[in-house]
């Protein structure tokens, strides 16, 4: 049974591979609220078009995005509205981190500062 999972690993893998970009991100995030064309894509990205193409294409190439012709119009849309969710859970992770770090902050800004006030109430040795 140890084999078993290596096909979920490996698409686990790609999948992270594809959301390991910050334009591809920054793409799934505007398609969380569902379709939209490419030009309207460019406007939000401000990326030169064959960029977002290339993005947009590695997204379609792992089925996290899907696109449908109408007339000259190309939409593009989450394959998965579970994809919405993972960026979801992205962010939560993200918003933790940050909390860690200001508390770990706080505290060292507590103890430089009760460090400050020990040694101002100390009088100063002197040498003999």
């Amino acid at each position: 049974m140890r084999d078993g999972g290596q096909p979920l690993h490996h698409f686990k893998a790609e999948l992270f591979k594809a959301l390991g970009h910050p334009q591809r991100l920054r793409m799934l995030e505007l398609l969380r609220d569902g379709e939209m064309s490419v030009r309207d894509l460019l406007r939000e990205l401000h990326v030169e078009p064959s960029t977002a193409s290339q993005q947009l294409g590695v997204l379609r190439t792992q089925g996290v995005v899907e696109s449908r012709r109408s007339g000259s119009t190309v939409m593009y849309r989450l394959r998965d509205p579970l994809v919405a969710e993972l960026l979801d859970v992205g962010r939560r992770v993200f918003a933790r981190q940050v909390a860690d770090m200001q508390h770990l902050l706080d505290a060292d800004a507590r103890a430089t500062s009760a460090k400050r006030s020990r040694s101002r109430r100390q009088p100063a040795r002197r040498r003999a």
